[in-house]
C-alpha cells in the first residue's frame, strides 16, 4: 500500500537506500499507471531504491518530473539526493518546482511531462475541493488545468476544474480554446473583442450560461467578420411605412448589432444564415422607436415563395397583433414574393484581417495563443461550432443556439 507522507521524513535508514532487485507485484502494478513512454525509467527509479519507491507511491508527479527529466540534471540530481536522505516532501516539491497539491493526483494524471503550474497558497487550498473523483479521466482534468491557466487564468481553471464534464477523453485546446478567449476578454475591457461580449464570464457563473454566452459572443464574432457593409446588397423585399409602422432591412453588423442591442434579442445570432441566402432580417419601427424584428425566409409549404418566418417584440417577447396586422400589409404589398434560393450559396467569406485585430491583445498575452488559427476561414468557424457543440454536450446544457 502507498506510504503516507511521513515515511519520506524518517532518518536515514541504510536499509531503504539500498537498490531493490525488483519490486514486488503491488509497486508493479503501481508502476504500471503511469503513461508508458515513462514506465521503463519509473521502474528503474523505484528499484534505485526503497525512499524513491515511497516517493512514487505518496508522490507520483514527483517521480514523472524525475523520469521524464522534468527541470535541469543538477537540480534532479539534488532532489533524488533529498529523497534518499528522508527530506520532507515539501523540500523535494519545492526543488522540483512542483506544487505540493499535485502530490494528491494519481500515476493516471501524468501523460506528458508537467508544465508549470499554479504554486499559490490559496490556489492549493480551492484547487484541493476540486480534484478528480477518478484516475480513469484524471489525465484530461489534469491537462485541462493547465491549457485553462495558460489560456486565461487561475480563476478560470478553478471554475473549468470544478465542472461535471470529464466523463470521457478529450483535447483541452480544442473544447475550451473558444471558452478560454471568452472568459478572458470578459475582463479585458476597451477591447473590440469584449464589445462584442453580452453575458460576461464570471467565476460564480453557471456552466450552461458560460457556454451559452460563449457561443453567442462567437457568432457576433462571426457577423462582424462576414457582414462587412456592402457585402449584402440585396434584401428581397423593399421597405417601407404601412399602418404608421417602418419596415428597415438590416443587411449589415452594424445595423443588427444595433437592433439586437435595442431589442434584447438574438439578431446578431443570424450571420451564418444571412451570408448564406437563408434569411433577411428588417426592423419595425414606430417613430424611430424599435418595436419588432422580422425575418423573412421561405415558405414552409409553398416552394418558392417567401414568408414571415419569425416576428419577435423585445426580448423574444410575442409582437402584438396590429404590428402583425401591419407586417402583412407590407408584406402584401411586395412584388418580389417569389425567390427560389440559391442551388449554391453565395461564397461571402470571413475577414481574418478583422480577426487578426480582435484577437491582437490575447495574442500577446497568451504567447501567441496557437490554438486560435491566426486565418479566418468558414472551415475554422466549423470546427469552432463543432467544438462547442460536443462541449455542450458533455455538460449537458440544451439551446437552440447548438443546433
Amino acid at each position: 500500500m502507498p506510504q503516507n507522507v511521513k515515511s519520506l521524513k524518517r532518518p536515514t535508514d541504510p536499509r531503504r537506500t539500498q537498490e531493490l532487485s525488483q519490486l514486488c507485484d503491488e509497486l508493479e502494478r503501481f508502476a504500471a499507471r503511469f503513461a508508458y513512454p515513462a514506465q521503463r525509467e519509473v521502474r528503474r527509479l523505484m528499484r534505485s531504491s526503497a525512499r524513491l519507491a515511497d516517493l512514487a507511491t505518496v508522490f507520483p508527479g514527483a517521480i514523472h518530473a524525475l523520469a521524464t527529466k522534468r527541470g535541469p540534471a543538477d537540480v534532479r540530481a539534488r532532489a533524488t539526493k533529498l529523497v534518499e536522505e528522508g527530506a520532507a516532501l515539501k523540500s523535494v516539491a519545492h526543488l522540483l518546482e512542483l506544487p505540493l497539491w499535485l502530490r494528491r493526483l494519481p500515476p493516471e494524471a501524468f501523460q506528458k511531462q508537467i508544465e508549470e503550474l499554479p504554486n499559490g497558497e490559496l490556489f492549493a487550498r480551492r484547487i484541493a475541493n476540486r480534484l478528480p473523483a477518478s484516475p480513469a479521466y484524471s489525465a484530461f482534468w489534469f491537462n485541462t488545468l493547465v491549457f485553462a491557466t495558460r489560456a486565461c487564468n487561475e480563476d478560470f481553471a478553478l471554475w473549468l476544474a470544478d465542472q461535471s464534464i470529464f466523463g470521457e477523453a478529450g483535447e483541452p485546446e480544442q473544447l475550451f480554446g473558444v471558452l478560454a478567449a471568452y472568459a478572458w476578454y470578459s475582463r479585458t475591457t476597451h477591447t473590440q473583442a469584449n464589445s462584442l461580449i453580452v453575458v460576461p464570464w464570471r467565476s460564480e457563473i453557471a456552466f450552461d450560461t458560460a457556454i451559452c454566452a460563449a457561443k453567442s459572443w462567437l457568432n457576433r464574432t462571426r457577423l462582424v467578420l462576414q457582414l462587412a457593409p456592402g457585402v449584402i446588397e440585396d434584401a428581397w423585399l423593399k421597405g417601407g411605412k404601412v399602418k404608421g409602422y417602418d419596415f428597415i432591412p438590416l443587411l449589415d453588423r452594424n445595423e443588427i448589432l444595433a437592433e439586437a442591442r435595442a431589442m434584447q434579442n438574438c439578431a446578431d445570432q443570424y450571420a451564418e444564415h444571412l451570408a448564406d441566402d437563408k434569411c433577411r432580417l428588417f426592423s419595425v419601427r414606430r417613430d424611430s422607436e424599435h418595436v419588432a424584428s422580422l425575418e423573412i425566409g421561405p415558405h414552409s409549404r409553398e416552394a418558392g415563395m417567401l414568408a414571415i418566418t419569425q416576428l419577435k417584440g423585445r426580448h423574444n417577447m410575442a409582437a402584438p397583433l396590429n404590428v402583425w396586422q401591419a407586417a402583412y400589409a407590407w408584406l402584401a404589398g411586395q412584388n418580389g414574393l417569389r425567390r427560389l434560393p440559391p442551388r449554391i450559396p453565395p461564397e461571402r467569406r470571413l475577414d481574418t484581417a478583422t480577426w487578426r485585430q480582435l484577437m491582437l491583445p490575447y495574442r500577446r498575452r497568451k504567447d501567441g495563443a496557437p490554438w486560435l488559427p491566426s486565418t479566418a476561414t468558414h472551415d475554422v468557424f466549423d470546427s469552432f461550432n463543432m467544438e462547442m457543440s460536443d462541449l455542450a454536450r458533455r455538460g449537458g446544457v440544451s439551446s437552440w443556439l447548438f443546433t
